[in-house]
């Protein structure tokens, strides 16, 4: 089984983190995929997806080592720091991170607004029942 879900986050500010976790959830349950992989792609340069620790020190660390190495102005050179994807494996219907971790979207374009999120979880449903 392929279920496909598209979300949508918006960016409040020229460099900006925002959390994809609720949206994976959300599109793990609607697809009833309950062993296999999720993969989170961001379409758009400019931007990448990290799985870090719910720590804002974190995110603000890797924001300022990234901007380090690339300008603002270089957007899209970012993916090279920051990747495009991840992939997370899932079994029993639960993602396989840690308690702490959370899906983390990094947008370092200079405009704001809506950015695009494609969440595909492919794999197998939970096994049917048989009628005795």
């Amino acid at each position: 089984m392929i279920h496909l879900h598209k979300a949508y986050l918006n960016t409040t500010q020229e460099i900006d983190t925002l959390n994809a976790t609720h949206d994976l959830k959300r599109a793990l349950r609607d697809s009833q995929i309950v062993d296999g992989v999720v993969v989170v792609f961001l379409p758009a340069g400019g931007a990448g997806v990290l799985i870090l620790e719910n720590n804002q020190s974190i995110r603000d660390g890797i924001k300022k080592m990234i901007l380090s190495l690339v300008s603002r102005e270089e957007a899209p050179l970012i993916s090279a720091f920051c990747p495009p994807s991840v992939t997370i494996p899932l079994k029993e219907g639960k993602l396989m991170m840690g308690a702490w971790q959370e899906v983390w979207v990094f947008d370092f374009e200079k405009k704001t607004g809506r950015r695009e999120v494609l969440i595909q979880v492919m794999g197998e449903g939970a096994p049917k029942k048989q009628a005795n």
